[in-house]
């Protein structure tokens, strides 16, 4: 099993940070995309696109070894199958709630891994990692809640948000046991290819419009943030302890509220500026704070 050294790699905690914020800027290509009301097609579009990316990184770099299956074949075609299961019910959630209050409940999910991950991955629970938890929940609920125009949680999004939080957390922690054995590549690879084939039988031949705008939207969602940003992600995750890496991902909804105050004239309360602040510090709190095990027995070699 691989083993999560105690000494911390900068690079891979500073590479899933910039994943992080990066993809907090999806919600503004979706709104340019033109496809809002669309999502099943914007998550094939941009899933199609991210495979061909892998494909392509796989032929330009002679490494089309890595888009052979491998290792763990039925965990690797059960995490994109999951993968899609979570993006249909993460939009579904959007659908029955405000955005906000879905973004909090499926933002639960690091709460989840850090309580599983040391019965999945033998990982040591930290007190810092609880009080980080604690700030970062404490921060996203303050912005959520200072969000405009929310309406009263519906039964139905609730469930839906909730097993979106589900499908996230189980995908970080099958995450971490893949790359023990699986390369990167290999991962994005047929993550991305299982998204297409579960959805192209139910979106894929239905017309939808797009002017050159909404194209250039679907070409960011699919190579950079599906393909560059999220090969990124799955390289550096491998270094980043499953706890550390669910507390530093509260970065993308925080980057998602300055995207929309930069990109779509959102405004921004006080509310914001302070959960933001907390969520930072969270994410501090795990990087900066040396380990102190409560609970859990020692990774295993």
């Amino acid at each position: 099993m691989e083993r999560v050294s105690a000494k911390r790699d900068p690079a891979s905690y500073l590479g899933v940070a910039l994943a992080a914020v990066a993809w907090g800027s999806v919600g503004v290509m979706v709104r340019w995309s033109g496809l809002a009301g669309h999502e099943f097609q914007l998550v094939l579009l941009r899933s199609a696109l991210a495979t061909a990316f892998f494909g392509g990184v796989a032929l330009a770099t002679g490494k089309t070894s890595r888009l052979r299956l491998g290792g763990k074949p039925v965990l690797l075609l059960g995490s994109g199958l999951l993968l899609t299961i979570h993006w249909l019910v993460f939009f579904k959630a959007i659908d029955y709630l405000a955005l906000g209050q879905a973004v909090f409940i499926t933002y639960l999910a690091p709460v989840l891994v850090a309580a599983l991950a040391p019965l999945v991955l033998r990982e040591r629970l930290e007190g810092a990692t609880l009080g980080a938890l604690t700030l970062s929940l404490t921060g996203l609920f303050l912005m959520t809640t200072a969000a405009r125009g929310q309406g009263g949680l519906r039964t139905g999004g609730v469930v839906f948000a909730l097993l979106a939080a589900v499908t996230y957390a189980l995908l970080l922690l099958i995450l971490k046991k893949l790359r023990e054995e699986v390369p990167a590549l290999t991962v994005a690879f047929y993550q991305s290819l299982v998204n297409v084939v579960v959805l192209l039988p139910f979106t894929g031949f239905r017309a939808f419009p797009l002017e050159r705008a909404g194209w250039l939207s679907i070409l960011a969602l699919g190579l950079l943030h599906s393909g560059a940003v999220g090969l990124l992600y799955i390289n550096a995750v491998k270094r980043v302890k499953a706890q550390h890496v669910g507390v530093i991902s509260y970065l993308e909804p925080m980057s998602a509220y300055l995207f929309g105050w930069l990109a779509l004239g959102e405004r921004l309360g006080w509310g914001d500026f302070l959960g933001g602040a907390l969520i930072l510090a969270g994410g501090l709190v795990v990087v900066l704070h040396r380990p102190q095990e409560i609970l859990g027995p020692s990774p295993k070699a």
